[in-house]
């Protein structure tokens, strides 16, 4: 299927490992020029070669940047503007804050988490609405995570900064549909990343049970009986991205082997 993105250009957040440079790989293998940005230059530079590889060098432009910091936002999308001459899509992510009790917080731990998790799409989604107005084209896709419908592993943090997104993204599409610009969320589920595995490592030290075994139990409540791949979310975001997806706006679809099935 021709998902019409070649020549496409996206900025794509947190994309040095995992989802987002899963996502990065997915675009990149349709055709689509990538910005890939990371705080770790060294990981963002792997990850610019392996993406290369699955096109061409001429597809990736690789920046290191800390995405809740508006001046490393707005150079994102400077650079990458003069580097291809438009820019059509943005995938906003983040690194997930760490877990914690709601009673326990400290208001710093709070304000840190509305900045990388929240202010960060907000800013970015600013920045890159006049580019993709005066184009009248443009996908906002923000990558989120299942917790903002059913909370767990202590994620207050996640849940409750990602749930201001998914707010946002619903009045963002409201008002950006008419210039067909796109706002929609993917909800990822379990999905075998670095910071699943963390997050299981300090449940078990937690409860003083084997993360492995917890992981085991998890998966086969999943009606799927597996965790997703990365890959499958770098298809979902393609076509999201793509016109074959034109009119689907304001929305958050989960991707999680049936999890939620039985949640609205």
């Amino acid at each position: 299927m021709d998902l019409g993105l070649k020549e496409r250009v996206a900025i794509i957040g947190g994309s040095s490992k995992g989802l987002g440079k899963a996502i990065a790989t997915s675009l990149a293998k349709e055709g689509t020029y990538v910005t890939i940005c990371a705080r770790t230059e060294s990981e963002l530079r792997k990850a610019e070669m392996d993406i290369a590889r699955s096109a061409t060098q001429q597809h990736v432009l690789a920046i290191p940047a800390d995405l809740s910091q508006i001046e490393d936002i707005k150079r994102v999308v400077r650079d990458t503007y003069n580097r291809f001459e438009r820019l059509d899509i943005v995938v906003n992510n983040t690194g997930g804050p760490p877990p914690g009790k709601p009673s326990e917080l400290e208001d710093s731990e709070w304000y840190q988490a509305l900045e990388q998790n929240f202010m960060s799409a907000v800013r970015m989604s600013k920045e890159v609405i006049p580019l993709m107005k005066q184009q009248r084209w443009g996908r906002i896709i923000n990558l989120l995570s299942n917790v903002v419908k059913q909370p767990g592993l202590d994620l207050v943090l996640s849940t409750s900064t990602r749930l201001g997104v998914v707010g946002f993204s619903k009045m963002l599409s409201q008002e950006l549909g008419r210039f067909n610009i796109t706002v929609n969320n993917i909800l990822p589920g379990l999905i075998m990343t670095d910071r699943i595995t963390s997050l299981y490592e300090s449940k078990g030290q937690a409860e003083g049970a084997d993360p492995d075994e917890l992981l085991r139990a998890v998966t086969q409540s999943i009606p799927a009986r597996r965790l997703g791949r990365p890959e499958e979310i770098g298809d979902l975001v393609a076509f999201i991205a793509s016109e074959r997806a034109a009119y689907l706006s304001g929305q958050s679809l989960s991707l999680d082997g049936g999890s939620l099935s039985g949640i609205m």
